[in-house]
């Protein structure tokens, strides 16, 4: 499949609702541009003893590769501006070997080199994130506290996929590694996705989390990926980065595009969970706690609206993107609000 969005297609690409073969297009156009770039960057490395990178490229072009294959493209851009070559050179080897990057279907993972491949688990948390204290924060889970976060995650697979299939549907699409993390400090971490190891999902699970929080954390991330997706790891506004606005799921300020992300994804969770409701497949408990959690989402996007509105200097595509999020919430809080009709 070859996709191609022009103008005529341009609204529905970036429409607000979960759509798995949007998510297949979005992700076959984010491998190109890896596949691109990878051509470019390992045939200027090119040695006469050198593995051909012809088995690496195809394999990118052709499906879901590991988020491993990212992460060594960063650091191998990074490494041959630094002018080491040697290093690069290494990079460049480990990436065309047979198989490396190798994918078939989603994965439970944790922060393991026998779960991630030789010398990835460092590489993961150094690329998480812009703050280096996030992923030197992070510890794998071992034995029973893996065994038991795996199978509370499949659960809330499986919630999404009989409650919210298109969300599970879309998520399914869009990442092929959840990657189950604990942390060695008190600092609150609940998740994280980064463009530089697209396709990785990073979760770390409250002891008291229910199937549906894990479903919303699921969906949070998934719809992070969606919007790297959407701007090929470029931001969706114009607004520089040194400029900060209050965001509404962090305390710190962010730059414009963190407010866009935290904005969006909000929307997805009251989407999800909105969903889920209707599913009749919650109990009384979970239920009344997702009516909770939507009310929550609610105000924190109306937060987030009220400053992209003022402050966002949107791209095409953010601002598509932004638009349709804001018609989906403008017909859910009417259908919500409004009372239950009636016959005389």
């Amino acid at each position: 499949m070859t996709a191609k969005i022009g103008s005529e297609g341009a609204s529905d690409h970036y429409a607000f609702h979960p759509d798995a073969n949007r998510a297949a297009i979005v992700a076959e156009r984010v491998r190109g541009g890896l596949a691109d770039s990878l051509t470019a960057v390992l045939q200027s490395l090119a040695r006469s003893d050198g593995a051909a990178p012809e088995a690496l490229i195809a394999r990118v072009r052709a499906g879901p590769v590991s988020p491993a294959v990212f992460g060594a493209y960063t650091e191998l851009v990074e490494t041959i501006f630094a002018d080491d070559l040697v290093g690069a050179a290494v990079i460049a080897d480990d990436l065309v070997r047979p198989g490396f990057g190798a994918r078939d279907g989603m994965r439970i993972v944790t922060l393991t080199d026998s779960d991630l491949g030789l010398g990835q688990a460092a590489r993961y948390r150094r690329l998480l994130d812009s703050d280096p204290e996030v992923g030197a924060g992070l510890q794998p889970l071992q034995g029973p506290a893996f065994v038991d976060a795996a199978a509370r995650v499949r659960e809330a697979l499986a919630l999404l996929d009989k409650g919210a299939p298109e969300i599970a549907g879309e998520l399914r699409e869009l990442v092929n590694e959840i990657a189950l993390v604990g942390t060695t400090d008190e600092a609150y971490f609940g998740g994280a996705s980064s463009f530089q190891l697209w396709g990785a999902l990073f979760l770390r699970l409250e002891p008291d989390a229910t199937r549906v929080d894990i479903a919303e954390a699921l969906a949070h991330e998934a719809a992070h990926a969606l919007l790297f997706g959407f701007g090929l790891g470029r931001p969706l506004v114009e607004n520089p980065d040194d400029e900060r606005y209050a965001s509404p799921l962090r305390v710190d300020i962010r730059p414009m595009d963190g407010v866009l992300h935290a904005t969006y994804v909000v929307a997805r969770m009251h989407y999800t969970v909105t969903r889920l409701l209707a599913s009749g497949r919650l109990t009384a408990a979970e239920s009344a706690a997702a009516a909770e959690a939507r009310d929550r989402h609610t105000r924190h996007y109306r937060d987030g609206a009220r400053v992209i509105e003022r402050h966002a200097r949107w791209t095409p595509a953010g601002q598509a993107a932004f638009d349709s999020t804001e018609s989906y919430m403008a017909v859910a809080l009417e259908t919500i609000s409004s009372p239950p009709s009636t016959r005389l």
